[in-house]
């Protein structure tokens, strides 16, 4: 069971930071190219996406020719509902700690922006290498510890001035930094590239945006009594920032790419 599974009853929010991602990041930032690079996949060999959010990393696979069996596990269902509407893929609700699936099941796994939901990092990765088959790989992608420190911050300082206790950040216990010896604990080859970028704005709408759709993440639940009271306040303090600085709004961030080999 995710630890943020409130966050994904809907799929607004993460496609809005998707979009504020691909859009204002100061270099490029496509980190589904950046997992097929590591995967290398042959074009029948199966994969399952864990975490398959939007379902846009299969469908991506698959417009590009994958004809391999293709699979997604989501523990949201409208997660999954969304890509079961990929063609050619089997999309499945379930739990990353208990993979619903037979053992040397797949010849890659994915687990794309995902650990940091799971309730046991250690026992996904288990199960991970339980469905591969011998050779297989898994890759990984998790944030650094500190990712948008600044808009971040403002959205911990909105929900505790309405006396709410702000969640941990979801990368506090799977990052960059923790990430690859947690791997080398199940593989025994491990493989890491590390990305680093910024989110840089020119103005205040998208970062208002972007920290709306970070709530969740920070005790603002979607049935919050002050969840509309937080957003007001967010979009009060970027404008005001915007008011009265010059120059474009920067938010460092990054992300590593981790691999493991059964």
């Amino acid at each position: 069971m995710s630890i943020f599974s409130g966050e994904y009853l809907r799929l607004g929010p993460l496609q809005t930071r998707i979009e504020t991602h691909r859009r204002y990041s100061e270099r490029v930032d496509d980190v589904e190219a950046a997992v097929l690079a590591e995967l290398r996949l042959a074009a029948a060999e199966s994969l399952l996406d864990v975490g398959c959010g939007t379902g846009s990393f299969l469908s991506r696979l698959r417009e590009s020719g994958h004809i391999g069996a293709l699979s997604g596990l989501d523990s949201s269902p409208a997660a999954t509902e969304a890509c079961a509407a990929v063609r050619g893929v089997r999309a499945v609700t379930g739990d990353a700690i208990a993979l619903p699936f037979p053992d040397d099941e797949f010849d890659a796994v994915t687990a794309r922006h995902m650990l940091y939901h799971v309730s046991d990092v250690s026992q996904a990765l288990k199960e991970a290498s339980r469905v591969l088959r011998p050779g297989g790989r898994v890759v990984a992608v998790v944030n650094h510890a500190e990712v948008t420190p600044r808009i971040a911050s403002v959205v911990r300082e909105q929900a505790a001035a309405r006396g709410l206790a702000p969640m941990a950040s979801p990368n506090a216990t799977v990052n960059s930094g923790s990430l690859p010896d947690q791997l080398a604990d199940v593989f025994d080859e491990v493989r890491t590239v590390v990305y680093d970028n910024c989110l840089v704005f020119d103005s205040s709408e998208p970062v208002i945006a972007f920290g709306e759709a970070l709530m969740n993440f920070y005790g603002v639940g979607d049935d919050s009594s002050h969840r509309e009271a937080v957003a007001a306040g967010i979009s009060d303090e970027v404008r005001r920032w915007f008011a009265s600085n010059q120059g474009p709004w920067r938010d460092p961030k990054g992300y590593a790419v981790c691999t493991g080999r059964r």
